[in-house]
C-alpha cells in the first residue's frame, strides 16, 4: 500500500504537533503575554521549516509569514472576551479554521498545488507521516476539542478533569484504538468499535456525556474513513 502525502498533509501535521502536542497548558496561559504568543509561533516556525524546506524552495520567506499570521490569529484569540458559553466554542473552532485556510493561502502563494504530492523518504516514512494525521487529530487535538466542548456547553460539572493525566490518557488509548481498527481492520470488524461505543452511551449519564462520546464517535469515525479512502493500493 502506499500514501499520497500531499504538500497541505505537511503543514496540517506541523500545525498539528505544534498546536496540541507541544502546547502544554503553561504555555496556552503565557500567551496572554506576548512572550507566550512568540514562544508558540517560534514552535509552530521550526516544525513547518524542518518538513517544509526539502521541497519548498520560497520557505525561507514561507515560514516567517506563516509565523506572523499565526502570532496575529493567535493575538485575535487570547483578546477575545469569549471565553465562556458557546461562543468559546465557536471562537476555538474559527481560530482552527483561520489557520488551516492560511495554510492553503500560503501554498497557494508558493505556487505548489495543495493535493501535490511529495516523498521526503521511503515509503515507510511517507506512511508515518501521512497516518501521524489521523493519529495526532484524534488523540492530542481530540482531547482539547473535548474538553472545549465541555468547557462550553457544561457537558460536566468539571470539564477541566478531561485535561487531567489519567483521563486525558484514557481518552488517546480509546480513540487511538478506535482509529486503527477503522484504518486497517476490514468493515466486517468494525462493530467491535460500534459495540463499544453503544456501551459508552448506554453507560453515561445525562445529554452532557451523550454529546461527549458522540462528538469522541464522529470526530474518529470521521477522519478514519477519510484517511483510509486516501489511501491508495
Amino acid at each position: 500500500m502506499t500514501h499520497s502525502v500531499s504538500v497541505f498533509l505537511y503543514l496540517l501535521l506541523a500545525h498539528l504537533v505544534a498546536d496540541f502536542v507541544l502546547q502544554p497548558y503553561e504555555l496556552v496561559r503565557l500567551k496572554t503575554r506576548p512572550i507566550g504568543l512568540l514562544i508558540h509561533v517560534a514552535i509552530h516556525s521550526v516544525l513547518t521549516a524542518v518538513l517544509v524546506a526539502p521541497f519548498m524552495p520560497g520557505w525561507p520567506w514561507i515560514v516567517p509569514m506563516l509565523g506572523a499570521v499565526h502570532y496575529v490569529i493567535d493575538y485575535a484569540k487570547v483578546s477575545s472576551r469569549a471565553t465562556d458559553g458557546p461562543a468559546s466554542f465557536v471562537v476555538f473552532v474559527a481560530d482552527q479554521l483561520a489557520h488551516l485556510a492560511v495554510l492553503a493561502v500560503i501554498a497557494a502563494l508558493a505556487g505548489i498545488p495543495l493535493r501535490t504530492t511529495v516523498s521526503l523518504g521511503p515509503p515507510a516514512l511517507s506512511a508515518a507521516l501521512y497516518y501521524a494525521v489521523p493519529y495526532v487529530s484524534v488523540t492530542f487535538a481530540g482531547a482539547v476539542v473535548l474538553y472545549q466542548l465541555a468547557h462550553a456547553y457544561r457537558t460536566r460539572p468539571a470539564p477541566e478533569e478531561l485535561l487531567m493525566p489519567g483521563p486525558r490518557v484514557a481518552g488517546y488509548v480509546e480513540r487511538g484504538l478506535l482509529l486503527t481498527g477503522f484504518l486497517f481492520l476490514t468493515p466486517v470488524f468494525w462493530w467491535i468499535g460500534a459495540v463499544w461505543y453503544a456501551l459508552r452511551f448506554g453507560l453515561s449519564r445525562g445529554k452532557g456525556r451523550w454529546v461527549e462520546t458522540a462528538a469522541s464517535l464522529l470526530l474518529t469515525a470521521g477522519l478514519a474513513l477519510l484517511f483510509r479512502l486516501g489511501s491508495t493500493t
